[in-house]
């Protein structure tokens, strides 16, 4: 999940927070990074009975997270994913893989007795399920907590959020285990927040202004930290053989613009470049800038940054990767309404959706065109009982 070995790579610029440093402010959760921590202490149970009650300790550990933030008043906002974005297909379809396999192998391992090498290949295989999120959402409803849903990367949304005042509905930091959130440039990321509130912090300001053990981003701007980010390799686009997250550091220090690294890199014999990976990279780099989130006040989709000429140019019309615009139509009708047609009635344990490479199975629609804007549409929003805006 992120960018690989970012967060190693920049330790030196992150520091010990607790949590109560944003008493009074607004803070935002990725909703999966925690679902997916609270699943581990239950993925046995959610991979072989996931209706017992023991199968909801991952909402126990959410929850309890939540009202440590009340605590130390910090106000809680909570972002789940919404649909696949296109350019993360393959990403999302070799994880399906490797989790039915790991599911596979713990079921043999629990068979010959061996609950031990079980349980780690559980943890593997879990993944968190639309019905979990929606068991969650209400909960969150039940005890106010302020929730939205993306219409596809909660990282995208939460980067976006900050950009807001708190009036706005804005947030003034994000707490993650999702190191993407660096190459959305948000200006404060809290990391691996224990049970006590206790996490590391990264922060814009501090990691581009400082120099630390022999690191410095005084010559970057955040478009070139992004660069760096994608360069090193993340969901949207593989590292080219060879560049981890130092080289890629190394890599744009030195030429300080990304056409310059694009242009060198093919002329180093060191280095095979794919003949479409500067095609691919700028599309990438587009995606972190501008992909579509939701604005909470219009009820409409719109793009993180407005789009320039620039990416407007690399991207040739194809503004599909930045997160397909929904071409459905629904009228007057509530969200609880939609929930009860299409999630209450239909959605087994075994049903998939338009995550992780899948869709959902819905009656009478075809699932690969509607799929992510039936995810977006049943979940919008924190209101699921008001209507829904006409697209």
């Amino acid at each position: 999940m992120g960018i690989p070995n970012l967060l190693r790579f920049l330790k030196p610029f992150i520091e010990p927070v607790h949590i109560n440093k944003y008493a009074g402010k607004r803070v935002g959760i990725d909703a999966y990074s925690w679902l997916h921590k609270g699943a581990y202490s239950c993925s046995m149970e959610l991979c072989m009975d996931p209706k017992s009650a023991a199968a909801r300790r991952y909402i126990s550990y959410f929850m309890h997270h939540i009202n440590l933030l009340r605590h130390y008043k910090v106000v809680p906002v909570v972002v789940f994913d919404g649909g696949s974005m296109p350019c993360k297909a393959a990403t999302d379809n070799e994880r399906q893989r490797k989790r039915a396999l790991s599911l596979k192998m713990a079921k043999e391992k629990l068979e010959q007795g061996n609950t031990a090498a079980a349980a780690d290949l559980f943890r593997k295989a879990v993944h968190i399920t639309p019905l979990m999120a929606y068991q969650l959402i209400q909960i969150l409803r039940s005890e106010n907590v302020e929730f939205v849903v993306a219409p596809y990367e909660a990282d995208a949304q939460l980067a976006y959020l900050t950009t807001l005042d708190a009036d706005q509905g804005g947030i003034a930091a994000v707490v993650t285990e999702d190191s993407d959130l660096i190459a959305y440039c948000c200006p404060a990321i809290i990391f691996k927040m224990d049970r006590f509130g206790n996490g590391e912090e990264f922060t814009m300001e501090r990691t581009l202004k400082t120099e630390k053990h022999g690191l410095s981003f005084r010559d970057f701007d955040q478009q070139l930290l992004t660069g760096m980010c994608v360069l090193a390799g993340c969901d949207f686009l593989p590292s080219i053989s060879g560049i981890g997250t130092k080289r890629a550091y190394s890599i744009i220090s030195k030429y300080k613009d990304i056409n310059r690294v694009i242009s060198n890199l093919k002329l180093d014999k060191r280095y095979s470049m794919p003949d479409d990976y500067a095609d691919s990279l700028w599309k990438t780099l587009a995606v972190f800038n501008h992909a579509r989130v939701y604005d909470v006040k219009s009820k409409s989709l719109k793009h993180l940054k407005p789009l320039d000429a620039q990416y407007l140019t690399y991207l040739d019309g194809d503004l599909d990767i930045l997160g397909p615009y929904p071409k459905v139509c629904l009228i007057s009708l509530s969200m609880s309404h939609l929930y009860k047609m299409f999630v209450a009635d239909y959605i087994s344990d075994s049903t998939s959706i338009n995550t992780g490479g899948q869709f959902y199975v819905l009656p009478g629609f075809d699932a690969s065109i509607i799929g992510s804007f039936i995810k977006w549409l049943i979940y919008l929003g924190k209101q699921l009982n008001s209507n829904l805006p006409l697209i």
